[in-house]
């Protein structure tokens, strides 16, 4: 192994980047997939962003905002459900209401 080492130092630090990358993503996808599949479907509170929430019920989240009527999100601090109920001036249960709303028209409209 060292001679492997010695004779072809480049070739066996790509193979040991690849490596660590590719274990690096494995790791990442799995927690990802173990993490949506526990939150799939989740009812919709106040510090969700559309953003969330459209992941958790596997809708876009731009068509949530325009079907509900929400503002666009901001690239920089995608807004929470409170803080656009906030910025309207109405309660948080009238926008969760306006949400849920939106998903059930998406999903009706599904095939």
């Amino acid at each position: 192994m060292k001679s492997l080492i010695r004779r072809h130092p480049w070739l066996v630090s790509a193979l040991a980047l690849a490596t660590v990358l590719s274990l690096f993503f494995a790791v990442r996808f799995t927690i990802g997939v173990v993490y949506w599949s526990a939150h799939h479907k989740e009812p919709v509170q106040a510090w969700m962003t559309v953003r969330y929430v459209g992941k958790s019920w596997g809708l876009n989240p731009r068509m949530i905002n325009t079907t509900a009527g929400l503002p666009e999100p901001v690239r920089s601090h995608p807004l929470t459900l409170a803080e656009v109920a906030k910025q309207r001036g109405v309660p948080v249960e009238d926008v969760i209401l306006e949400v849920e709303a939106a998903i059930a028209t998406l999903q009706a409209g599904r095939p």
